[in-house]
């Protein structure tokens, strides 16, 4: 005979990627990126209640860790396991959609570039996992690091809003990053570029830039080479010894 059991409980599954967050917080832990970032970054704002910064921090890289496509869809299927997940990080409290959102609505300039020098000294002090930086060997021995610079273009389509005298005034989220620029090829309103480095050889992630419409992506590039000359010093190789790789935005070197 065959007998079956019916629980009306709901017992939620682990989400697939939760093995990979717990891998990366506990490397977050042992090199102590988590204690500088507490220390180092903080910002200080009204109606956060019992959250800190890096409870906020910790819950966006989960997110990049998961994947998923939307903010929504990551808390859905975090919501049955949130102090687990905060606890692979050694905090308590997952921080709500709502704190989340008022969050990064009030996060300044100031704090995501002390975040930023975070994670930048954090790769440069400390020892790469690889015997050597690789590179590329010309005839002569010489070696080069090349460093890929990307800098990419994001068109959102926007829907047109009624414009009626009894409706209130119309209100886009997207004017907070996005901006009317060149589109290109692509179909939409409102642009935002955005240009990223990384390491051609190891594929260490280096840093990301961005900005509404076009972009200041000259400046951009200048910040990358300030990140690339410290990237250089570290490592004790000469400036010509780099050699850097432009593409997407900068692929017609209109910018030199």
């Amino acid at each position: 005979s065959v007998t079956i059991q019916v629980n009306p409980t709901s017992v939620p599954s682990t989400p697939s990627w939760m093995g990979e967050v717990a891998a990366v917080a506990q490397v977050l832990t042992h090199v102590g990126l988590l204690n500088a970032i507490q220390e180092h970054v903080q910002f200080a704002r009204a109606r956060f209640g019992q959250y800190d910064t890096i409870d906020f921090v910790v819950v966006l890289l989960g997110y990049a860790i998961s994947g998923e496509p939307t903010l929504q869809s990551f808390y859905e299927r975090l919501s049955p396991l949130g102090e687990v997940f905060m606890a692979l990080f050694g905090r308590h409290h997952l921080p709500s959609r709502c704190a989340l959102s008022r969050f990064l609505a009030a996060l300044d300039q100031a704090c995501v570039e002390a975040l930023r020098t975070q994670f930048q000294e954090d790769l440069l002090k400390r020892t790469s996992p690889f015997s050597s930086p690789g590179g590329l060997w010309d005839r002569f021995g010489q070696e080069y690091i090349v460093i890929d610079v990307d800098g990419t273009r994001a068109v959102a389509r926007q829907r047109a809003l009624p414009q009626l005298s009894s409706l209130p005034s119309p209100h886009r989220r997207f004017d907070q990053v996005c901006a009317p620029g060149y589109q290109g090829r692509k179909r939409g309103e409102v642009v935002r570029t955005r240009t990223t480095m990384v390491q051609a050889h190891t594929h260490q992630f280096m840093g990301t830039f961005g900005g509404s419409g076009n972009g200041d992506y000259r400046g951009e590039l200048q910040r990358t080479l300030q990140v690339i000359t410290r990237y250089a010093t570290a490592h004790k190789l000469l400036l010509s010894q780099i050699l850097v790789r432009l593409d997407g935005l900068y692929g017609n070197a209109a910018v030199l």
